[in-house]
């Protein structure tokens, strides 16, 4: 047996994720998921308390992926060189949907509290009015953050230049443990409110009709239209700890074991 396959990155942030993840695909997330599914049901619905609690819960992890990726570039480029830094940018067209729905329930929750302050015009139901202005405006807001969002990515693979490598000498706190662990707190929070939404769809697919049965192939087809989703909601927001520890085995056996743990949880 090959020892070296089962050897661990040195930076392990990314695979304790995974470790906190598969405990939660687990023991959590099937005694929450109820709850959560009725406030997404909710939010869809248009039901405007459940569409804040839910917008303000994207505002807040928004603000942390843009925060943890503005503050990970520091530690990251002290270790790697720039060349190696920029993986994560090759899963951006997975990104780009989930940074798109994310910015827009923030875009539109901002649409509701500018409502509720006399800012905007009510329709009968009372819902914000719709406007050509404030469509385009909402539309413009959510291409600033999707655009914000794209470069930080990319500023991930942007070299440190002298004035930083004099910072990081001197033990700037951008570049120590309390830095990295500020950075690494907000991509998790926004990673784990997508896994969240992950598992709730595949509580919906794998849950046939009542009386109703599946055969081998709708399973199949279950089963890759399911990793598909896992890599749009879960691997993708991780690409940013990738960086580091994608060249590992034992990475992506953590993450495989993510995606079966959150098939055998329903």
């Amino acid at each position: 047996m090959n020892f070296r396959l089962l050897k661990l990155p040195s930076n392990k942030q990314g695979i304790a994720i995974d470790a906190i993840v598969i405990l939660l695909n687990l023991f959590l997330f099937p005694f929450i998921s109820g709850r959560i599914n009725n406030l997404f049901t909710e939010s869809f619905q248009d039901k405007q308390p459940a569409f804040k609690t839910l917008g303000v819960l994207m505002i807040i992890i928004i603000i942390g992926r843009l925060g943890g990726l503005y503050l990970k570039r520091f530690p990251l480029q002290a270790r790697m060189r720039s060349s190696e830094a920029s993986f994560s940018i090759y899963f951006l067209v997975f990104h780009v949907p989930i940074m798109v729905l994310t910015a827009a329930f923030g875009v539109v929750l901002i649409q509701y509290l500018a409502a509720d302050l006399g800012f905007m015009e009510r329709d009968y139901s009372g819902l914000p009015k719709e406007s050509q202005a404030m469509s385009m405006a909402a539309v413009f807001s959510i291409l600033i953050l999707t655009a914000v969002e794209i470069y930080l990515m990319y500023r991930l693979g942007k070299p440190l230049n002298s004035k930083e490598e004099q910072k990081a000498a001197k033990g700037n706190w951008r570049f120590s443990f309390k830095g990295e662990f500020l950075a690494d707190f907000g991509l998790f929070i926004y990673m784990m409110v997508w896994q969240v939404f992950y598992f709730l769809t595949a509580d919906l697919l794998l849950t046939p009709p009542e009386g109703a049965s599946w055969g081998l192939d709708m399973q199949i087809f279950t089963f890759f239209f399911l990793l598909i989703c896992f890599t749009l909601f879960y691997v993708s927001p991780r690409a940013v700890f990738l960086t580091e520890d994608r060249k590992y085995f034992s990475t992506w056996a953590l993450i495989f074991l993510v995606f079966l743990t959150s098939l055998i949880a329903h």
